[in-house]
């Protein structure tokens, strides 16, 4: 009974001297890398905005009915919440889903070039979810998005041609990534500028014009993170076996840093003035995909 007594303490022992502890360096360490992570995803989110299926809408000057579309736009970006996730278990408050599908909703406008074949988009939206129950309790997210972009023909789709557009385009995202949950909130505030050149290709067959074009992207993004938890929460959570109760940092990249390669495409149905298009993107050096759906009233 001694050997049995022996061997189950020696085993108990090696468990507890082999656990993984936690300090506070984790923590911000875990912070710092969703900053670098979101700091690659939202330039992809902020391109695939206001995507048409032809690569040019026409004149509004001279040309009768003049070009123009007003509409929605709704998209997804995967977003990588691993880190965040891992804050959570240090704490014993639940977990995290480690990919998280990063909701935008836009309203955007474009509208025809005058003589030259141009056009012009605007995008704007806000969107506030201060508990993301769908994702976990306690999360939410909070994002601003402005931008626009504006494309040149350089050929128009007469006769069996297709239409190919040049184009260049800016926008600026920014909001609030947080976790708030059982005496622990962490949380990223976020800024991204986001220029990007783009190539599309598209063809018109009766109702319906397939797309396909590849942007790059150079964007700035500013993050700054800051987590806190109570002396409580503290002792509930065994694995961590820091002092400190609170932490914060920020995380800057520069417009080179992170370039984008992005290929998107999809295709557009337009029935009367009314137009619907579904698209998707890939930026294939970083692995992350977005798609949207928009609906129209065009001309």
């Amino acid at each position: 009974m001694k050997k049995i007594f022996t061997i189950l303490a020696a085993v108990a022992f090696s468990a507890g001297a082999f656990a993984k502890t936690f300090t506070a360096t984790d923590v911000n360490n875990c912070l710092s890398d969703l900053s670098i992570v979101m700091n690659k995803t939202l330039p992809n989110a902020a391109a695939q905005q206001n995507v048409y299926s032809q690569a040019w809408i026409g004149k509004v000057f001279p040309s009768a009915p003049p070009h123009f579309a007003v509409g929605l736009e709704a998209g997804v970006t995967k977003l990588d919440l691993a880190p965040l996730g891992t804050v959570a278990e240090i704490f014993k408050i639940g977990s995290l889903p480690n990919t998280f599908v990063y909701p935008t909703i836009t309203a955007n406008a474009r509208i025809g070039g005058f003589v030259l074949p141009f056009d012009i988009g605007f995008s704007c939206m806000y969107m506030n979810f201060s508990n993301l129950k769908a994702a976990a309790d306690g999360f939410g997210v909070k994002f601003f998005n402005i931008g626009g972009d504006v494309r040149y023909a350089l050929l128009k789709g007469d006769g069996a041609l297709p239409q190919i557009s040049l184009g260049l385009g800016y926008y600026y995202l920014g909001g609030k990534i947080s976790l708030d949950k059982d005496g622990v909130s962490a949380g990223i505030d976020y800024a991204t500028h986001s220029l990007f050149g783009q190539l599309q290709v598209s063809k018109t067959f009766l109702f319906f014009t397939p797309f396909v074009g590849f942007r790059g992207i150079f964007s700035k993004s500013d993050t700054k993170w800051n987590w806190a938890v109570t002396n409580e929460r503290i002792a509930s959570a065994a694995s961590y076996v820091g002092t400190e109760t609170s932490g914060k940092g920020s995380e800057t990249s520069s417009w080179t840093d992170f370039f984008i390669p992005q290929i998107y495409g999809g295709f557009g149905i337009k029935a009367s003035f009314f137009a619907l298009n579904v698209s998707g993107a890939y930026d294939f050096r970083h692995s992350i995909w977005n798609g949207n759906l928009s609906m129209r009233f065009q001309m």
